[in-house]
């Protein structure tokens, strides 16, 4: 036995719903842990150049991260880890004639007789310059001048059709249909209506994370595999996708959003980037490569289920909310969405636990720690990611449903995500 669960060599078809209240954890001191969290960033930088964070739909999001552990060292482990622009103006086209001549008869001298009065004449000569112009006018206006011509449009032609509404509009815009609001996003999203997701049909890579070239090595050869999954799911609900990039680094790495530090995994949605760590990895791995395997597993499912709720558009809508929230609204809302994430993971490791496989010790170490995970083993405690019966909850709701309409959190009664 470790930690309360025997080895029960299932299937990763069987269910399990012994609660985690029935095991006491063990709660032990220890390093850091590689916690499943994330980082949202503004997508593509835009929010960036606006040049103020406060005015960023991100900012306030997030609480202060954590640096202690959350979730407990199974038996016999060590420590606790975890204008449409238009045209120029056009002047009118400006035509201008030379007075018609007055052509002069062959000849010297006029006869009298046939001479028409002066007065006759000039007005002759004026109504002859009016009909002549305007025919040429009208000429080089119809073969078009080369120019554009000012279409003259009627005033009252707006409303010779109206609207449905029983006062027209002299001036009518195109109506443009109203998106999907925040709440609408994240309680109602397509990726719920899926049904179970397909399994990618992979198994875990070859594991001995001793250095980060082969920590690296592991994460990229499980990335396709959750990408596969996760691609013909979004596909399926007519969601975009693109594949997420996974780092391992020591000490600390820059990113787009902020310096991410050797204590915790961390989404950043800003460049699409899982950040790992690799002492933690490794120190699991020196001490217990069974757990190690579930905690990198685990981890690794969940933060790339805040890819999925990225790509989803529920990340953006979920922020869109907090920001009117009070403070324990807001960390009531951060625990729906990474309680979400704990839930996607888990639907991806039950959809594939065939062929991981997920059986005898491994599955018994994930089970530990799935029921010893959460905001219990804080410290500083933050109620921000959900305590441990809230995290074995979600976590063998996903496994067993292997679907995401299970993992709608932002539906779940107040209770079931504290």
């Amino acid at each position: 036995m470790q930690g309360g669960w025997s080895a029960t060599g299932q299937s990763e078809s069987s269910a399990w719903q012994s609660s985690p209240s029935e095991q006491q954890p063990r709660q032990q001191q220890g390093g850091p842990h590689s916690e499943g969290s994330y980082l949202w960033g503004p997508q593509g930088g835009q929010d960036q150049q606006q040049g103020q964070q406060q005015s960023s739909p991100w900012s306030n999001a997030l609480p202060p991260q954590q640096t202690g552990a959350r979730h407990a060292a199974p038996q016999g482990g060590h420590g606790g880890q975890i204008g449409p622009m238009g045209q120029p103006v056009q002047q009118a086209p400006t035509w201008q004639y030379p007075p018609i001549p007055i052509p002069q008869p062959p000849g010297g001298r006029r006869r009298r007789k046939k001479k028409m009065s002066r007065t006759l004449l000039i007005g002759l000569v004026v109504l002859a310059v009016l009909v002549v112009g305007s025919g040429v006018t009208l000429l080089i206006r119809g073969l078009g001048g080369g120019e554009p011509e000012a279409k003259t449009t009627p005033t009252t032609s707006t409303s010779e059709s109206p609207s449905p509404s029983e006062s027209p509009s002299t001036s009518p815009s195109p109506s443009t249909p109203r998106g999907p609001t925040a709440d609408e996003v994240v309680k109602g999203s397509r990726l719920y209506t899926i049904g179970p997701v397909a399994a990618s049909k992979c198994a875990e890579p070859p594991f001995a994370p001793v250095t980060v070239p082969a920590a690296q090595q592991y994460y990229n050869r499980l990335l396709p595999c959750l990408n596969r999954t996760w691609w013909l799911a979004m596909k399926k609900a007519t969601l975009p996708f693109r594949n997420p990039k996974a780092v391992v680094y020591v000490g600390k790495v820059p990113s787009p959003c902020g310096m991410q530090r050797s204590v915790r995994a961390a989404y950043c949605g800003a460049n699409e980037t899982i950040y790992l760590p690799f002492s933690v990895d490794n120190r699991y791995y020196t001490t217990n490569p069974v757990y190690a395997r579930a905690i990198m597993l685990n981890t690794f499912a969940h933060e790339y289920g805040h890819h999925i709720q990225k790509l989803s558009g529920i990340l953006a809508s979920s922020m869109s909310r907090q920001k009117s929230m009070t403070p324990n609204q807001k960390l009531t809302e951060s625990r729906r969405r990474e309680l979400q994430a704990t839930c996607l993971g888990a639907v991806y490791l039950g959809a594939n636990a065939t062929y991981i496989p997920m059986n005898g010790v491994l599955l018994n170490n994930w089970k530990f720690l799935i029921s010893h995970s959460g905001d219990d083993y804080a410290r500083p405690r933050v109620h921000d990611h959900g305590n441990r019966v809230s995290n074995y909850q979600w976590s063998i709701t996903g496994y067993n449903s292997k679907k995401p309409d299970s993992c709608n959190t932002f539906t779940a009664a107040d209770v079931r995500v504290n």
